[in-house]
């Protein structure tokens, strides 16, 4: 079975078979737009995507409000040390890299297990830590906030492109500079703890592109989990 195989069935666990944990609520994410179902989220953004213009750059969502330095500091807090999709952001990765024997000197077992848990553990911190202070310094969006468009195609885009673009303080879609700087930069400083032939800028570059990938693939899971949550009912 493949690393990203692996990672994806471990994804799909925590955003959709964690009993009462909608995606949303996991990641300490919010949905855009009116959603009758939740009505929770109307509080921090209350209108979402109005037609094909808010799907580029510098298109204006209606009605965002930033978050407060509390509210992102209580999201920090809440998505890098309580939230279970901490566990599975972590496990689903080293589970592949166990399984691949990746880097072999750590041998397998509970040993190696714990040391490539530890290492993508340390790399999803130091992540949202980064991703953290540059949205905070800049003013933009951490939380994932989904679409309110309809159809499969408008949805999946938006969802794909989360990664890279989000929203600033006036509710205006912008490149997404803290997401993307903040995977290179835990990418980069995870060079430290690796062991020889894990340290080069090839790996690294590897590494960006698997994170950016699931981060991609966990975005669209967020964007149709209450459909999937219909297909895959858990209580």
């Amino acid at each position: 079975m493949s690393r990203l195989a692996v990672i994806m069935l471990v994804s799909c666990a925590s955003t959709v078979l964690l009993p009462g944990q909608p995606m949303s609520a996991v990641a300490g994410e919010q949905v855009a737009g009116p959603q009758p179902a939740q009505p929770q989220a109307a509080s921090l953004n209350d209108s979402g995507e109005r037609g094909s213009s808010a799907a580029t750059v510098g298109a204006r969502v209606s009605g965002h409000r930033s978050l407060s330095g509390k509210e992102r500091w209580d999201l920090y807090v809440r998505n890098v040390f309580w939230s279970p999709g901490v566990f599975f952001a972590s496990a689903g990765p080293a589970l592949g890299a166990q399984l691949n024997n990746e880097p072999p000197s750590w041998g397998q077992g509970a040993e190696g297990f714990s040391k490539r848990f530890a290492n993508r553990y340390a790399r999803f911190t130091l992540q949202k830590s980064y991703e953290a202070a540059g949205a905070a310094a800049l003013g933009h969006e951490v939380r994932y906030l989904r679409s309110n468009r309809p159809g499969f195609g408008p949805r999946a885009i938006h969802a794909l492109t989360a990664n890279f673009v989000t929203y600033d303080r006036s509710g205006r879609r912008t490149p997404h500079i803290a997401k993307v700087g903040s995977v290179f930069a835990a990418e980069f400083t995870g060079r430290v703890w690796m062991p020889d032939g894990y340290r080069d800028t090839s790996t690294v570059m590897r590494g960006v592109g698997l994170q950016l990938g699931i981060g991609s693939a966990f975005n669209l899971i967020r964007e149709f989990s209450p459909e999937l949550k219909r297909i895959i009912p858990w209580k």
